[in-house]
């Protein structure tokens, strides 16, 4: 509809421009012809000729061209450069400037060794516009395609690195963890070397590998780098945020603790579905003595599961209902991921709690048929995640505890949650009761 308009309004629009252009390529200076060729693309935009645009655009990235000779690259790579910055910046509709937008990718791909600078800055232009419609692998799919490993510009690792992570994250938003964690491990590369200082797109970049092992189910790498999220400091926030764009906000603190907390429930939510073992027990330890954890809405479960205590059916299903998709997806053996590291829970707390059991009483213990149970059972002790024998004779597991701080880790805990009991009476007071609270001596 564009076009047409444009051709209705203005008798000969194709004409004109091709006139203009054929006049511009007789004028004999260097300097000139730049200067004639960003004054006729003003006016094109200007009268939202959308034929002549179109014109303009393949006269000079055209090699050769339909009518007239090839402009000379280093004249049409001075004009482009400016010309498709200028697209977006005119009053075309949002529609044309795409139309025009998708024609200057088209062109200038097919000669990016000439182009590439020009070719860039349309490519994050109609990156802005398809990420605006909520296109998001659309405008990865583009933005990806901008040449950053090239010999031909100086591009800074700052430049490639918030490029990377700017990919990764709107291929996550697609959904699609396969390609985002492909460019996460382009931009890791660049984080993390020490000269490295951006701390927006370093945060980022944790934000989004968080979220890939989330995705692809490593759940305690997944806590890890969410339980790192969740002490970002204000610090940090204004120095991502700016000084400027951080004092308007008036509630910057409330911002960044919300922030905070919903990347330690994620934490919580990964290390109660990480795999059972030592390594997920040090996991729970450091988030239970976090004294956040007990504002998260699944703060029960994640004690419950931290000392070692059995978790029954109901319990399991009302957790059920904050966890995503792919934390309830059926994995290769049958079993949801849920239910799975529920099942290796229950087994770990039954490890520490008898010295052995038989397959089929473990079976009923864990809601399986003795075959399943024992299966389980043989996995997590091949892995070392639980430490014991299996007598296949007898169908008896004996378990061996080489868990000695096993009590002082139990009293640990009580005295924690004493303390945090005390805590809270002295909030308590402090708050409906001030009057109570001695001054403190000088």
């Amino acid at each position: 509809g564009g076009s047409g308009l444009g051709q209705s309004r203005i008798g000969g629009t194709m004409t004109d421009a091709n006139t203009s252009l054929d006049a511009i390529e007789r004028i004999g200076t260097h300097a000139q012809k730049v200067e004639e060729y960003k004054r006729l693309a003003t006016k094109l935009l200007a009268e939202a000729n959308m034929a002549g645009l179109s014109t303009f655009l393949r006269r000079l990235s055209e090699d050769p061209p339909q009518r007239g000779e090839a402009v000379p690259t280093m004249i049409s790579r001075q004009v482009l450069q400016d010309f498709v910055g200028e697209i977006f910046t005119s009053q075309l509709p949002q529609a044309q400037r795409r139309e025009l937008g998708q024609l200057a990718l088209q062109k200038l791909k097919a000669r990016l060794s000439s182009f590439e600078e020009p070719f860039s800055i349309i490519s994050e232009k109609m990156a802005d516009i398809l990420q605006g419609d909520e296109d998001w692998a659309g405008a990865a799919s583009v933005l990806s395609q901008i040449p950053l490993t090239s010999s031909q510009r100086n591009i800074s690792d700052d430049y490639k690195a918030k490029m990377y992570v700017r990919i990764a994250m709107l291929y996550l938003e697609a959904d699609d963890e396969v390609n985002a964690d492909t460019f996460v491990g382009r931009s890791h590369a660049i984080v993390g070397k020490g000269d490295f200082t951006n701390l927006e797109v370093k945060f980022q970049h944790q934000a989004c590998r968080a979220r890939i092992y989330d995705a692809k189910r490593k759940f305690q790498d997944a806590a890890r780098h969410y339980y790192d999220l969740s002490q970002v400091g204000k610090a940090t926030v204004i120095a991502c945020m700016g000084e400027d764009a951080a004092a308007q906000m008036g509630n910057i603190d409330q911002v960044i603790e919300a922030q905070n907390l919903d990347a330690l429930s994620k934490a919580a939510v990964c290390a109660i579905l990480a795999p059972a073992g030592p390594e997920r027990s040090r996991l729970l330890a450091m988030l239970c003595k976090d004294e956040r954890s007990s504002k998260l809405q699944m703060f029960a479960m994640l004690q419950k599961i931290y000392l070692e205590r059995v978790v029954r059916a109901p319990e399991i299903e009302q957790f059920q209902k904050i966890l995503k998709p792919h934390q309830i997806a059926i994995t290769s053996d049958g079993l949801t991921v849920l239910q799975k590291a529920m099942i290796e829970h229950n087994l770990f707390a039954a490890a520490h709690m008898y010295n052995n059991i038989t397959f089929e009483e473990l079976g009923f213990f864990l809601h399986l048929s003795a075959d399943r149970a024992e299966s389980i059972a043989r996995g997590m002790l091949l892995e070392n995640r639980i430490s014991g024998s299996i007598d296949q004779i007898e169908g008896m597991i004996y378990f061996s505890s080489t868990d000695s701080t096993q009590s002082v880790k139990q009293w640990d805990t009580y005295i924690a949650g004493a303390c945090m009991s005390v805590n809270d009476i002295t909030q308590y007071i402090a708050t409906h009761h001030a009057s109570y609270l001695m001054p403190a001596e000088s």
